[in-house]
């Protein structure tokens, strides 16, 4: 047992071992809840103390203010030119999983009780934030495919790391793309010679559904089954109850896009206080939102070791409704998962730090 766990760190250390920040394509989905929005928010904040560079922010989902979501915190941290993109011709589509049109930029933005599926946020941050994005309709932005391939192929070899926190539409989009004028090598070939990790809020250990995984669950199937580097999973159970955000909600000063989002969203401290075991169902506690997809930012740009301890095995879509299942291979299994070393509330320390620090370049 010893043996297998030194292997398991040696591996560990080696996959995450840097010689300069590591170069960060950012995917998310920007749909319905808002850990994606701190998820960003962190890794703006580490770039701006020169702990990573982000090379595109994508969304995964498509017909919806997605993107000009992303593009709204990028300005806000001063990077309105990130390239963004979203799919084309598949994958989640509207206000929420399951929606059968698209949302329409030129609706009115109602009320936030209104049957938009929690996408109000979002289209919220466009009202608040004119000229703050460049695509008010993800549809209208770039073909993510072309993103990918664009930013990938003009990278060193085994120099990028993705972090996905939202569908996995894309990444199986891009394994399937065919050799173009950006690249001769197809997309399983390009990822293998440009990516070096790919870390993932998906899954749910030991098996179950999860949310960024169960949607479209064909997508991640194939994504899971062929993807020819490294994966490490920050799983459901891991952040859903590491709660973080408050401390940006309630923050002095000028109010700005990170801190309207988690302030509109999170439960006050009464509401907490009155019905605590309601709330922790729901994944809110006392320190904010459970904060899972800001894990997955920490380990793409910090690595496993300062946080987390591993576990080496296999995350596998099985069956035909969304269900994952882990399997432990501390010798062979292509996918790392993290587990908790140090504590919860310290991770959500860590991260309400980054949430909360003044952008560098901060845009106006």
């Amino acid at each position: 047992m010893m043996k297998k766990a030194v292997v398991l760190i040696l591996c560990s250390s080696a996959l995450f071992a840097v010689s300069a920040p590591p170069k960060v394509i950012f995917d998310t989905d920007m749909l319905t809840d808002f850990d994606d929005v701190g998820a960003l928010a962190c890794l703006h904040a580490l770039a701006d103390a020169g702990e990573c560079e982000i090379l595109a922010t994508v969304s995964s989902t498509r017909g919806n203010a997605s993107v000009g979501a992303i593009e709204v915190i990028n300005h806000y941290y001063g990077r309105p030119d990130i390239p963004t993109g979203a799919p084309k011709g598949m994958g989640i589509l509207g206000a929420h999983p399951g929606a059968k049109k698209k949302v329409d930029p030129k609706s009115p933005l109602g009320e936030k009780s209104g049957n938009d599926g929690g996408h109000y946020k979002y289209r919220k941050l466009l009202a608040d934030y004119p000229g703050w994005y460049r695509h008010a309709d993800a549809d209208d932005a770039p073909d993510a495919n072309d993103v990918y391939r664009r930013i990938l192929a003009a990278q060193q070899d085994g120099s990028v790391t993705i972090c996905s926190v939202g569908f996995i539409t894309n990444l199986r989009r891009l394994l399937e793309t065919k050799p173009d004028a950006i690249s001769p090598l197809d997309g399983k070939a390009l990822v293998a010679k440009k990516v070096k990790r790919w870390v993932a809020m998906a899954c749910r250990y030991p098996d179950g559904k999860e949310y960024n995984s169960m949607w479209d669950h064909e997508s991640s199937r194939i994504a899971f089954e062929n993807w020819p580097t490294p994966i490490v999973f920050s799983d459901v159970l891991y952040g859903r109850d590491c709660f973080a955000g408050r401390a940006v909600a309630e923050m002095e000063g000028p109010r700005n896009p990170v801190k309207d989002v988690f302030a509109g969203n999170i439960p006050s401290r009464e509401e907490i206080r009155k019905d605590s075991h309601k709330w922790l169902r729901r994944a809110f506690g006392m320190g904010g939102r459970a904060a899972w997809d800001e894990t997955a930012v920490l380990v793409a740009v910090r690595g496993i070791e300062p946080y987390f301890n591993a576990e080496r095995g296999t995350f596998r879509m099985v069956g035909n409704k969304g269900d994952d299942e882990w399997a432990p291979d501390a010798e062979n299994g292509p996918h790392i998962r993290i587990t908790e070393k140090v504590s919860k509330f310290e991770v959500a320390r860590v991260i309400d730090g980054l949430m909360t620090r003044k952008p560098l370049h901060g845009g106006k």
